[in-house]
């Protein structure tokens, strides 16, 4: 099935883990959507350019939490840098930091255009977080 079938969907799991981190019940309750986004993007890789758009709509904003109807949750943004490395997504924080702090970098230390480009490590420190990394499950 071609794209446009699929793009609902992967709207509606993110739109669910984004509801889920809104309800403030953490990304431990929000990690199986995450994963089930993840392995769609797996599955069906011609959503990717997709993706990046609702990426792109959420670094748009200067609260880019993306806990707001219609983004990308930033958690899941850097998640998704640690399971794919799209240099898309590195670029996009340098759009980021460019337009938002003048291309300045040490002016975004608390801001997703830093956060993401660390998720790239293998080491990420950000993996305690997920049961999926977790040795001891």
């Amino acid at each position: 099935m071609d794209t446009e079938f699929w793009k609902p969907l992967l709207a509606i799991l993110i739109e669910n883990a984004r509801r889920i981190l809104e309800g403030r019940f953490g990304v431990d309750r929000a990690e199986a959507s995450f994963f089930e986004v993840i392995n769609l993007l797996r599955e069906k890789n011609n959503l990717k350019s997709f993706f990046l758009v609702l990426v792109v709509e959420t670094m748009e904003k200067r609260d880019e939490w993306g806990l707001d109807e219609g983004s990308v949750p930033r958690e899941f943004i850097e998640l998704v840098a640690h399971q794919f490395r799209w240099t898309e997504l590195r670029e996009l924080c340098d759009v980021r930091i460019q337009k938002m702090y003048g291309g300045d970098k040490g002016r975004a230390v608390n801001d997703i255009s830093w956060h993401v480009p660390l998720a790239f490590d293998d080491n990420w420190p950000d993996r305690e977080f997920y049961r999926h990394y977790s040795t001891i499950w």
